[in-house]
């Protein structure tokens, strides 16, 4: 997803030449980009991962499924679908053989997706981390508890997006630890289990259920659904 329009991805890549550390690891961050469909579906194009004009990495792509089975990856996880692995980087764009591009617009046509999305697998579970930074400097915008009993949540600070979270089905949480004046908002990671029917949602890395506490913001229920909104 880039820009409020959806492409599948078809590759990821960095091209870094300078020989100093330092421009080195700015070429790391800048020269990341990520093959897509024009907005026109007719062209693949190279973007940006972020603008290279902003103070702030706020990334211009938002990879919504983390799953790439059917890429050749290089030892710095650098790469793209194997049909496209033998096309130079440098000319992709504007030579990439007829046959190689329809099949690029023919797997982004029968790819359907789902605005909203339910944790039931470990797969959605990578999905979600994917798409948020795994809710790295997200914080709680909005909450409320709906009449239902369900809850709603609004993620304001991850990267390159809003989400928007939806838990229900006998739910339990804890938001103290993050709500209120002396308290710090931000999110530093996160970790969502699935276990004997529950999902659980915790603002720590590396959690089980046996972790939580009132010191931690956490969330229970027998559902969780989300809806990632990108920046403009």
């Amino acid at each position: 997803m880039w820009k409020r329009r959806i492409s599948t991805v078809f590759g990821y890549f960095c091209k870094i030449t300078a020989t100093d550390n330092y421009q080195k690891y700015l070429e790391g961050i800048h020269n990341q980009y990520h093959l897509v469909l024009d907005k026109d579906k007719k062209k693949l194009i190279k973007q940006n991962t972020f603008n290279k004009s902003s103070k702030n990495l706020d990334p211009s792509i938002l990879i919504v499924e983390s799953n790439n089975e059917d890429w050749k990856l290089d030892e710095n996880g650098y790469g793209c679908v194997k049909f496209l692995s033998d096309v130079n980087q440098d000319i992709i764009e504007d030579e990439l053989p007829d046959h190689l591009l329809m099949k690029c617009i023919t797997i982004d046509f029968e790819y359907k997706y789902e605005p909203f999305q339910e944790i039931r697998t470990q797969v959605d579970i990578e999905n979600l981390m994917s798409v948020s930074g795994g809710f790295h400097d997200a914080f709680i915008k909005e909450y409320k508890q709906i009449d239902d009993g369900s809850l709603y949540l609004l993620f304001d600070g991850t990267w390159g997006c809003k989400i928007e979270v939806w838990f229900d089905g006998d739910v339990s949480y804890s938001i103290a630890s993050r709500i209120g004046d002396n308290c710090d908002p931000y999110w530093f990671g996160s970790t969502v289990l699935i276990n004997d029917g529950y999902v659980y949602f915790m603002d720590e890395e590396g959690m089980s259920v046996l972790d939580i506490d009132d010191d931690y913001c956490w969330f229970k229920a027998m559902r969780m659904k989300y809806h990632v909104i990108p920046n403009e």
